[in-house]
């Protein structure tokens, strides 16, 4: 009996530190093919420090590049992500990432993922929960993080998703002016009687008209030009090299309370983005 209380109190003890750590990826259900994807993957080690590994096991058709390893040594083979830490970060809970390419093959698929560390010179496997996923053409191209994304962040794909094409540069406009013609008025010799001129509304057209101002929602910034097509379906898109990195942007209005409203309305479909000001077809500073 005192055999049986003992190991009975060593498993629990071996469940609280296999218990600990936690995998958690933002892998949407359903994805695009031939999209390329930044997952994370938020980690809580507990008490590890020491040498540890953590793994994704993907299916044939998908391929991986480096992203954020936190100190980690990043490797891609054989179907498989890894990241090796000689030493974890002292954060309990921590986020790494990287970059996939879904296949352009459909279907759903299967992704494994664990944690491995050293324990007392002991190998320790921890299996994190299976992450199915289907590739489908109306899955998404585009990842939540778990971290609002930086707005000039260049995201450096694995490859194009499209040929490039010539960046649409914003066409330069030129103010027009609205010239009301002057209302005659009748002077009276006798009593002057009151002159009524007609009410002419021009200040919404020709402020937006004399100011030059239009409002553009920037949702992403590029190493290489992604091309306009995965953009197609929300609304105008303009691509905008600035120097070595492409800017893409949706979207002209005269207000900027219409071009909040397309940004909700983008962030609702999974893009993270932010209203830019442009004056005479120039961003504005």
């Amino acid at each position: 009996m005192k055999h049986f209380y003992l190991s009975l109190l060593l498993f629990a003890f071996s469940l609280i530190q296999i218990g600990q750590v936690t995998m958690v990826t933002n892998m949407p259900a359903s994805v695009a093919p031939d999209a390329n994807l930044n997952i994370e993957v938020k980690l809580n080690k507990g008490s590890i420090s020491n040498f540890s590994k953590y793994e994704l096991e993907v299916p044939d058709g998908f391929t991986a590049t480096e992203g954020k390893s936190k100190t980690g040594y990043f490797t891609f083979e054989k179907n498989r992500v890894k990241i090796v830490w000689v030493t974890l970060p002292v954060e309990a809970e921590f986020v790494v990432s990287f970059k996939i390419k879904t296949p352009a093959t459909l279907g759903p698929v299967v992704l494994n993922q664990k944690f491995f560390y050293i324990e007392s010179g002991v190998k320790k496997e921890v299996n994190g929960p299976q992450i199915d996923v289907k590739v489908d053409p109306s899955g998404v191209t585009k990842t939540l993080s778990y971290f609002p994304e930086q707005p000039d962040e260049v995201i450096n794909a694995s490859e194009p998703m499209n040929p490039p094409v010539k960046p649409n540069v914003p066409v330069q406009t030129t103010p027009t002016v609205i010239n009301t013609p002057p209302v005659p008025t009748k002077t009276l010799l006798a009593t002057p009687a009151p002159t009524v001129a007609p009410v002419v509304n021009t200040s919404t057209a020709s402020s937006v008209a004399q100011s030059g101002l239009t409002y553009l929602v920037q949702i992403g910034t590029f190493a290489s030009d992604p091309g306009k097509a995965k953009y197609a379906d929300l609304g105008k898109v303009t691509i905008e090299k600035v120097g070595t990195v492409y800017k893409v942007l949706i979207g002209e209005f005269n207000t900027k309370e219409e071009a909040s409203k397309k940004k909700d309305e983008l962030t609702t479909k999974g893009y993270s983005g932010f209203v830019v000001t442009y004056q005479n077809g120039q961003r504005a500073k």
